[in-house]
Parts: C-alpha cells; sequence; structure tokens
C-alpha cells in the first residue's frame, strides 16, 4: 500500500524549517522541503502565499510528533 504524504508544518524561517528537517531524517524518518527557495530569493516573502512546506509520511506524524515534543532543543520552533 502506497502512504500518503502530508504538509506536516510550514514555516516562516527556511533556517527553522531545516533545523526541524535535520531532527526529523536524524531519527530516521523521511520528509523533505517545498518552498525554500522562494523563500530566499524573496527576502519579504508572504507566509500567506505557501511558506516554507515540511512534508512527511501520513503514518509516521504520530511518531514525529512524540519526536519533536520530547526534543527541547526544538522548543518554540
Amino acid at each position: 500500500m502506497e502512504d500518503k504524504i502530508v504538509v506536516y508544518k510550514t514555516f516562516e524561517n527556511p533556517m527553522e524549517a531545516n533545523i526541524v528537517l535535520t531532527r526529523i531524517k536524524d531519527a530516521g524518518f523521511n520528509c523533505f522541503l517545498t518552498g525554500e527557495n522562494t523563500a530566499l530569493v524573496y527576502p519579504v516573502f508572504d507566509i500567506s502565499v505557501s511558506g516554507v512546506q515540511l512534508h512527511v509520511f501520513e503514518n509516521e506524524v504520530a511518531a514525529i510528533d512524540k519526536l519533536l515534543a520530547e526534543d527541547a532543543a526544538l522548543d518554540g520552533l
């Protein structure tokens, strides 16, 4: 069965998105970002357009929620 990819979170800041992406990947989950280049090219980037989106597999959302909730270094991201 094919798993659905969902937008896990949308970030205003590409750096924050990359920090969370790296933490999730380090834990062994597959994920990727979209919109990152737009945010870097246009400094007055408006998140209402789309933001930097972190995509994950839908069946891993609960495990990723738990991982990030337990990671004190990511508080506020």
